[in-house]
């Protein structure tokens, strides 16, 4: 059995050739837009790109130490100066060589050697930019190719101009002789003699200019002087923010000594002031003192001047309005005070800053020193770096001395033609692989996108198979109503999914056992009571079958079978209210019985309970070979586990176009903590983009249904 099973489960994971096709083939017109778009593009690019001439010359490079003939030491293969062949080479390439073809042929005025939008910029008089351009592009467009086990050397030249390409390759070959004829005069020795002498001078002053900035930096006592200079701007400007506070704080205070000048015969308008109104205690003694004078208003409405009341409201009008003046008194006093620290304070930030800004100059004029000495250092590290370069080559000349002419084996010519650009090799190129870049990102995006495939790896990972994958189907009345009567010729896929499903349960020992099953979803209108009503008319294609309708809270299968709302069934069946004989009825065109949900119940969970349930259900195994049930949604109501504990197993319908991997996951794992028997998952509403139902298969399989109702 463990063998059948491992030889199914390498069967699904096979790649389906077919599929495959069909998943391009629905994208055929994305892969044909691509292809026809990049093939476009190359076209443009190839189209773009000018013609270009190749010209070359073969020349030779003798042994120093060989006097046989030229020719003769072609023929023989016997030249294998290795060394002196690679001195060569490096010379070729030198950018001393390349200038002097660039003054040969006065290429700084050849419109190939000219920057672009040169002549417009400043750059156009300057000759060395212009000569050292020219270098570079003489250099790029120059190829030296090495035969092997000889020394001989082709030199190639590319250029957009074929007499051009052929002047330039000759007048290297003939640059290169006259070159190695300098050399052979020895005036590079002379030259090594005043490099070597200037560089030892250059080198002195070097050595003087790095003491200098050495002992600049231990007499200044700094290590880096930008961040000295940045922490000091960094402190004035703290300093600066608090002066202006501390200033505008004074200025303040000033303004309100002059009003205390003006108004400090009638405390009550000092009172008003803002600075005066905020004063709690300020506040506190006004109010006190208008409270006294209001008392005292009235005492003086009642009372004679020489009454007691009238002698001590006035008392009182006098403490309070002395107290207002004592506590404002107060207030001043406690303001000329923060007015002499401010000024103290003010002082010392203008002493701080005066010292900062005499810190500030004095850095820098080091900086200033030390940005100086370090231009004088950079200039001569940079003249030294030039003259050992310089020493360098001239010293590889100086080793050329000894070395061999040089012989032109075969002069260049100008090409009749461009160089092939393999234009059409290079289309098809572009349209395989931008075909095959097409294809591949359709077929990475189908099986990113396939849920058949995702869902597969899910159920294995619980224990359990993806017994049936039924596809989605357009009805045009009563969407949301259990699929009843369907047309077997507008709808094959539909049935012949349905008997796929039917067969995979009973190809199974163990599925096929299982003679009570239950049918739930996941969430609701995921198709759980079509496949309900529909597996038990394929199931009974074969055996005695009966559907019972479990969902007692929303019963649909009576409804759907044109049967009353109010018929008698499972409800009844449980209460003993109505006969087995008057619950069960049998459509004509179904080949199955059907057990209703019967009477609305106010409490489904407390019937299902009902240890009665089991004995009907254990009634209806002894009468009939399958029994479908039909349970309400897993993730809605807990009915399910409570009829899970009467039936063999229960099978999982899942939505396939709202339902995801973490909810079908989520809902295995809840019903294996639960120890409820997973039968298997059947997905319900397939696209045909999946690839898992191809049109033309079931076209040429199909059989005559006429007549038949049902799948």
């Amino acid at each position: 059995m463990s063998q059948i099973e491992n030889q199914l489960i390498n069967h699904e994971e096979e790649i389906d050739l077919g599929e495959l096709f069909t998943i391009l083939w629905q994208r055929k017109w994305f892969i044909v837009l691509f292809v026809i778009m990049c093939a476009a593009g190359t076209y443009k690019y190839l189209t773009l790109i000018p013609d270009r001439f190749t010209s070359s010359i073969l020349i030779m490079f003798k042994e120093s130490n060989s006097n046989n003939d030229a020719m003769a030491s072609i023929m023989s293969g016997g030249l294998s100066a290795a060394d002196d062949t690679e001195t060569e080479l490096e010379l070729l390439k030198s950018r001393r060589f390349a200038g002097q073809i660039v003054d040969n042929l006065h290429l700084t005025k050849h419109p190939e050697y000219i920057l672009n939008n040169d002549k417009f910029s400043n750059t156009y008089n300057d000759t060395s930019i212009r000569r050292s351009h020219a270098i570079d592009v003489l250099s790029k467009n120059m190829k030296i190719d090495k035969t092997s086990g000889t020394n001989l050397v082709r030199v190639s030249y590319v250029s957009l101009s074929a007499t051009h390409a052929a002047t330039v390759a000759n007048d290297i070959a003939k640059t290169f002789i006259n070159f190695k004829q300098e050399l052979l005069e020895g005036k590079n020795q002379d030259r090594s003699a005043w490099l070597s002498t200037k560089l030892l001078g250059v080198k002195i002053s070097l050595e003087d200019a790095e003491a200098k900035i050495v002992e600049h930096q231990n007499e200044n006592d700094f290590v880096d002087i930008n961040s000295a200079i940045a922490i000091e701007k960094s402190k004035m400007a703290q300093m600066t923010k608090e002066k202006l506070t501390l200033s505008s704080n004074i200025n303040e205070l000033e303004l309100l000594k002059e009003q205390v000048t003006r108004y400090e015969k009638s405390p009550e308008e000092l009172a008003n002031l803002l600075r005066f109104s905020t004063s709690a205690t300020i506040m506190a003694s006004k109010n006190e003192f208008n409270n006294r004078q209001l008392e005292f208003a009235q005492v003086k409405l009642r009372y004679g001047t020489k009454h007691p009341a009238f002698k001590k409201a006035k008392q009182s009008l006098e403490d309070a309005k002395v107290k207002v003046v004592l506590d404002f008194k107060d207030h001043v006093n406690m303001l000329d005070k923060k007015f002499s620290l401010w000024q103290s304070k003010l002082l010392s930030v203008d002493k701080q800053l005066h010292i900062s800004n005499q810190r500030l100059k004095r850095l820098g004029a080091i900086e200033f020193d030390y940005q100086k000495l370090r231009r004088e250092f950079d200039a001569n590290l940079q003249l030294y770096e030039n003259l050992v370069k310089k020493l360098k080559e001239s010293n590889m000349m100086q080793d050329l001395a000894n070395a061999s002419n040089v012989l032109l084996v075969e002069k260049a010519e100008v090409a009749t033609k461009a160089d092939n650009k393999k234009k059409p090799l290079i289309m098809a190129l572009c349209i395989l692989l931008s075909g095959f870049i097409a294809m591949t990102f359709v077929l990475i995006q189908a099986f990113l996108a396939n849920k058949i495939i995702q869902f597969r790896k899910v159920v294995r990972q619980f224990d359990t198979k993806l017994v049936g994958i039924i596809p989605k189907i357009k009805v045009t009345k009563n969407k949301d109503k259990p699929l009843y009567a369907l047309d077997m010729n507008k709808h094959e896929q539909f049935f012949e999914a349905l008997r796929t499903t039917r067969t995979n349960i009973l190809l199974d020992n163990k599925l096929a056992a299982q003679k009570v099953i239950a049918v739930t979803s996941i969430t609701p209108n995921d198709g759980k009571s079509t496949l309900s009503i529909q597996l038990a008319a394929s199931f009974s294609e074969l055996e005695k079958v009966i559907l019972i309708d479990g969902d007692l809270r929303f019963p649909s299968i009576g409804n759907t079978l044109c049967q009353d709302v109010n018929r008698p069934g499972l409800t009844n069946l449980i209460a003993k209210k109505s006969k087995l004989s008057d619950c069960i009825f049998r459509e004509q065109g179904y080949g199955f019985d059907v057990l209703p949900a019967g009477f609305v119940a106010k409490n489904p969970l407390l019937y299902l309970s009902q240890p009665r349930l089991s004995k009907v259900i254990e009634f209806f195994k002894t009468r009939y070979e399958r029994v479908v049930i039909e349970c309400p949604p897993i993730m809605s109501v807990s009915d399910a586990y409570v009829i899970s504990k009467h039936v063999d197993s229960i099978y999982l319908v899942v939505d396939a176009e709202k339902t995801n991997k973490a909810d079908l996951t989520n809902v295995l794992e809840e019903l294996k903590q639960a120890k409820v028997e997973v039968g298997g998952v059947i997905m319900n509403k397939a696209r045909r983009s999946q690839g898992y139902y191809g049109h033309n298969y079931y076209r040429s399989s199909r059989s005559d249904f006429t007549g038949i109702k049902f799948a």
